[in-house]
């Protein structure tokens, strides 16, 4: 509770009653001032317990008209308050704050109780300059007392919270541009995966866990054989996103990691209405940069959404294409010629070892590695990342299945970032068609999804450039 001016008014007339009454010797005056300050004390009791009454029957409902919206486009505020007809008529005012950052419409967002009213709202618009996760401040309430001696001022109320996107972005997710409607994929109780139930055996495939072999099935049929079994009906996923310098490309809030972004957020929130345990590791150039363990709680999946929002182009080289064994033997042939260059050279594609030695030390295969340790069983791994390094993102998805468990990839396809000049759309073309090889390859596995993210438009006008091509993909 706070003193107002008016409270130091009083208090100085009373000073100077005792001043006089001293220097006149008058004793009816400092009388008079001991009645003052009496009288300020037992205002001050009695309006401070008016003002915790008061605090504790007030109701105060602030709430947004949307929690997902986009730069630049309004939000309605709402402010209601409510108080109990029973409570001392004090006036009050409750004002509603938005986010730093945030531009308020004309309106001020307050509302006003005179000391007969019980109740009141007000509504005004918020828009977002940029992107992000925003939190409002909690409403402050201002209260006096009727002789206005004394005010208190305090925080009460809900804090909602806005998740800003930049402009709507035409994602296109599918294969060989051919859009899909559900990447995630209905999970009921029958669906091949971990579990107990033998639904059905097929061939091995490499990468198949070999504790899945039926031995029976493969002595009688004289072929190896695994065993298909029914799922639980929770799926637990692991969801790996790619946010390495090179998901840089593109146009401004157009490029590879805002796509994959939008793509990660929809496999959180189609999680999180499923309850499935979902896990959230964020890979940078020099490794992981975020962690989200395995939860079906709330906190969570806005934890994990709140991550993804947050992420942007880590520092580092864009795209470094890793090379095969075979290949490196090839360039290291090549070289040899030049004594001096090849001697430089000769430790970066003249030795197997350090071969395997670059490639284990990726990031993505790296985080792939954590998950794996992590869990006993797997369940679902999503990885979102770029086809800069098809080498090894084939050696992080080799790993997943090596280790029992199935993979959901998104691939971005720089080609399809790029340069947007309409005389390039050849060169885009034949780019695109080596990475749908690639994508249709990963995509055989019978434990492996793979599939493309681009802008739709993007995609569109390189394959309409070539759809009577006789190679085309469609």
């Amino acid at each position: 509770m706070e003193v107002t001016s008016r409270w130091w008014a009083t208090a100085g007339a009373g000073l100077v009653l005792v001043a006089i009454g001293i220097v006149a010797e008058r004793p009816i005056l400092l009388v008079a001032a001991a009645g003052v300050g009496s009288w300020l004390v037992g205002v001050a009791v009695a309006t401070s317990r008016v003002f915790a009454r008061v605090a504790d029957r007030i109701a105060i409902d602030h709430a947004v008209s949307t929690t997902d919206t986009f730069v630049e486009r309004d939000v309605s505020v709402t402010l209601a308050v409510r108080r109990s007809s029973t409570t001392m008529p004090v006036p009050l005012s409750v004002r509603a704050g938005v986010p730093v950052g945030a531009d308020r419409g004309t309106a001020d967002g307050a509302v006003s109780l005179g000391s007969d009213d019980t109740e009141g709202d007000a509504e005004f618009d918020v828009s977002f300059p940029v992107a992000g996760r925003f939190s409002f401040p909690t409403p402050t309430v201002r209260m006096s007392d009727p002789t206005g001696l004394y005010r208190a001022t305090f925080d009460r109320g809900p804090r909602p919270t806005v998740t800003v996107r930049s402009q709507p972005l035409d994602v296109h997710v599918g294969r060989g541009g051919e859009a899909i409607r559900n990447a995630y994929g209905d999970h009921e109780s029958d669906r091949p995966g971990p579990g107990v139930t033998t639904q059905e055996i097929r061939r091995y495939v490499p990468g198949d866990d070999l504790r899945r072999i039926d031995w029976k099935a493969t002595a009688r049929l004289a072929d190896v054989y695994v065993r298909e079994t029914q799922g639980e009906t929770d799926r637990r996923t692991s969801l790996i996103v790619d946010h390495r310098g090179r998901m840089s490309a593109g146009a401004t809030n157009e490029t590879m990691l805002d796509h994959a972004r939008e793509v990660a957020i929809g496999v959180v929130r189609t999680a999180a209405d499923r309850r499935d345990p979902l896990a959230l590791e964020t890979v940078g150039d020099g490794g992981v940069t975020g962690t989200v363990r395995s939860s079906t709680t709330t906190r969570a999946y806005a934890l994990a959404e709140s991550t993804l929002y947050d992420l942007e182009p880590t520092a580092g080289a864009v795209g470094s294409d890793a090379r095969s064994p075979s290949r490196a033997k090839e360039i290291a042939g090549r070289i040899a010629g030049d004594d001096d260059f090849a001697r430089v050279l000769d430790a970066y594609v003249g030795d197997p070892i350090q071969y395997v030695r670059r490639i284990r030390d990726d990031p993505l295969l790296g985080s792939v590695r954590r998950v794996l340790s992590r869990n006993e069983e797997l369940g679902l791994t999503v990885i979102v990342t770029s086809d800069d390094e098809p080498v090894r993102l084939r050696e992080a998805i080799t790993t997943v299945v090596g280790g029992g468990g199935r993979v959901l990839v998104f691939i971005t396809p720089r080609c399809l970032f790029e340069s947007t000049d309409l005389a390039a759309l050849n060169d885009v073309y034949d780019r695109y068609l080596e990475f749908e090889r690639f994508r249709r390859d990963l995509d055989a596995h019978p434990r492996v999804t793979a599939l493309e993210i681009a802008p739709e438009s993007r995609i569109d006008a390189v394959l309409a450039h070539r759809r009577d091509a006789p190679t085309a993909v469609r």
